[in-house]
């Protein structure tokens, strides 16, 4: 590098100023690599929670199953054994139903970021009643707790959980579910935590299931028709002008 006209220090800086410019080319372009990668694996998780829960859906298991996609990295067809074995939502306690305030550690950082987005999605409380509607805003959309909380509150809840006797639940449970009329000495929290911490540690030790193909299109929704779809977007937009308006203010 031999500019003619300039100096030594002149043609040093030059030099330097070539380097510089290059390694930030080179940063650049492997900063990009590593967001696009980042991305591609959170879609890829974001695609297999949102397969358990799909599963789920058709099992009547819809809020077990994504306590267990978000606890354990089993994917649709490793979920759907061990939700066979569970009550129906409908028979289940509450606290097996309730979203787990800590997800489990596996996978990529990114992968972990997305799983606790979904998880204070459908776990906040703005979500009771509102569960369909939470799942399209954490599956098919890419908002944030605070932008998905404001859409929710848009929308009327119309879901009503209703809950079966102890009894019942024993009778129905089967296997799985016998200890909820058992576990002397234990609330029927604590039997519902010990019965959902063995089926998870089970599932984690049993877990050859590999996580669902990256790819950049949202998965689908595993409950919305395209009406719900509709609503959702003019309640997406609700949330949009309050968040402007939170803003402006």
């Amino acid at each position: 590098m031999n500019e003619p006209g300039l100096s030594a220090s002149q043609r040093k800086a030059f030099a330097a100023k070539v380097e510089a410019d290059l390694r930030a080319e080179a940063d650049a372009a492997a900063q990009a690599q590593s967001a696009a990668a980042e991305k591609a694996e959170a879609s890829a998780e974001r695609a297999r929670v949102s397969g358990v829960i799909r599963v789920g859906a058709d099992l009547g298991r819809a809020r077990q199953a994504a306590r267990l996609a978000l606890t354990t990295a089993l994917d649709a067809s490793g979920a759907k054994a061990l939700l066979s074995t569970l009550p129906t939502d409908m028979q289940a306690t509450p606290e097996a139903l309730a979203i787990p305030s800590e997800i489990g550690n596996f996978g990529t950082v990114a992968t972990q970021v997305e799983r606790r987005r979904i998880a204070s999605i459908l776990g906040h409380e703005a979500a009771g009643g509102r569960f369909q509607t939470a799942t399209a805003l954490a599956f098919s959309t890419g908002l944030d707790v605070t932008q998905a909380v404001a859409a929710l509150l848009a929308v009327p809840r119309q879901e009503a959980q209703h809950y079966q006797s102890l009894e019942q639940r024993s009778r129905d449970a089967g296997e799985f579910g016998a200890d909820l009329s058992g576990g002397a000495g234990r609330s029927q929290g604590e039997r519902t935590t010990a019965m959902w911490s063995k089926a998870v540690a089970a599932a984690n030790a049993s877990i050859g299931a590999a996580p669902a193909p990256a790819t950049d299109t949202p998965p689908a929704n595993p409950f919305m028709n395209d009406a719900e779809r509709a609503a959702l977007s003019g309640a997406a937009g609700l949330a949009g002008a309050a968040l402007a308006d939170l803003g402006r203010g």
